[in-house]
């Protein structure tokens, strides 16, 4: 039987211990959002640790969207959602310095599943918005100019009628961490072959053939990787060259 006791922290390394003891006892107890922790006083003297490392661990358990302090009730359970962690994963992935190509690779592969769904579902109401959107492409590409914010749409409305709110939130990390890591490898952009790609797409999704969806986006993201490939070897030999 799982013990439903906090467990004393006396001897041990605090941070990282208190968090996952506290998340060790919210499930043993089976606590729902809106339940309340113990007070702080409570915690303090069960686990045997300091009012301060115990504050750095409820701190940190919010900032995971774990737990909420709510004045005059302390700390409660709160509902949990994706926001909190894809809004840590976003930081974390450009901290680490992620792999371009290796968050391409995800990108393709979630999008190709999800056109599956998409494909045959999607209603009139959505191309139409799709086609507002591909319109405005079109006239910055033709303009020479760039239509980031556009793209990142154009994406999110194309697999909105699949109804996975958690594919929509990792579009846009994955949308914000792409920007962020290839603007310093200077990757060629595209505009007019971009809109084209994305129009080709479209297409597609409206006459519901969906191999040739899923051709066209694959064609979509070969331009991609291709300008990213051709952008890192570049940079790789300009630093090999200095």
């Amino acid at each position: 039987m799982e013990d439903k006791n906090l467990s004393s922290l006396r001897v041990k390394n605090r941070y990282i211990l208190v968090q996952e003891e506290l998340k060790r006892y919210i499930l043993a107890n089976n606590l729902k959002p809106g339940d309340h922790l113990p007070t702080e006083q409570d915690l303090v003297q069960q686990l045997g640790i300091s009012r301060t490392s115990l504050r750095e661990a409820l701190k940190s358990l919010q900032a995971l969207g774990l737990i909420d302090a709510k004045p005059g009730e302390g700390m409660v359970v709160r509902a949990f959602n994706f926001d909190a962690v894809l809004g840590n994963l976003s930081y974390g992935m450009i901290f680490e310095k992620t792999e371009l190509m290796d968050l391409l690779e995800i990108r393709e592969t979630l999008e190709l599943k999800f056109l599956d769904k998409v494909v045959g579902i999607i209603k009139k109401k959505e191309i139409e918005e799709l086609e507002n959107i591909l319109f405005l492409m079109g006239q910055k590409a033709k303009q020479g100019r760039l239509f980031d914010d556009e793209d990142a749409q154009f994406h999110h409305k194309l697999f909105s009628p699949a109804g996975n709110y958690l594919l929509l939130k990792l579009l846009d990390v994955f949308w914000e961490v792409l920007h962020k890591l290839r603007d310093p490898i200077e990757v060629e952009r595209d505009p007019i072959g971009s809109y084209e790609r994305h129009r080709k797409v479209l297409e597609a999704v409206k006459s519901s053939d969906l191999e040739k969806s899923r051709a066209c986006l694959s064609d979509h993201f070969v331009s991609i990787i291709t300008r990213v490939r051709n952008a890192i070897q570049k940079k790789k030999s300009s630093s090999d060259a200095q």
